[in-house]
């Protein structure tokens, strides 16, 4: 006696998506093959290409998350998590700055660095946050998306300002602060 399996369906992937998925693996394979060949700038390229089109399909899933969400409790969750990955990038330039802080030469400017890659991750981060905000229609989750907002601009401010005092200028950090500004984030 022999029982049949059912498979389960696959979920179906729109063309668009499945475009955005080869063009991140054919990125990556590419990108693998140059840095074993030691050829590092045509690898640093691919390897941008791919976190393109991960940070678009990261995107997409979260506009997804956020429409298909069963309840305004599921989409509070969902910001929930989504800011405290924010606050934590916004922790991490205060650390990153002492650090720099008691060092000199280059060690210092690779640690100013990964706190501009920092700066820059938040923007992403807060560039996902701004057009769930358009989209939520729940005034205490729109309220609770615009004071984390506020709070990172905040701390980005604070930055900035320690920077100068301490005589380590960031160009990326007066960037991004520029960016919250010319976005309506203060």
């Amino acid at each position: 006696m022999s029982k049949k399996s059912k498979k389960k369906p696959r979920p179906k992937v729109s063309g668009a998506t499945r475009t955005l998925l080869k063009r991140f693996k054919d990125a990556v394979g590419e990108a693998d093959e140059h840095l074993e060949n030691e050829e590092f700038q045509q690898a640093m390229a691919l390897y941008y290409e791919a976190s393109q089109s991960a940070d678009e399909m990261c995107e997409r899933f979260l506009t997804l998350l956020m429409k298909t969400a069963p309840s305004p409790d599921y989409r509070t969750l969902l910001m929930e998590i989504l800011s405290w990955r924010l606050r934590y990038l916004t922790a991490q330039y205060d650390y990153h700055l002492a650090v720099a802080q008691t060092l000199t030469g280059l060690p210092r400017e690779e640690w100013v660095a990964r706190l501009e890659t920092l700066l820059v991750l938040s923007q992403t981060w807060v560039g996902k946050l701004l057009p769930i905000l358009t989209e939520v229609a729940d005034p205490k989750l729109v309220k609770r998306i615009r004071d984390l907002l506020v709070d990172w601009v905040s701390g980005i401010r604070s930055l900035v300002a320690k920077l100068k005092t301490w005589g380590m200028a960031s160009a990326q950090a007066s960037r991004v602060l520029e960016w919250a500004i010319d976005n309506g984030i203060e």
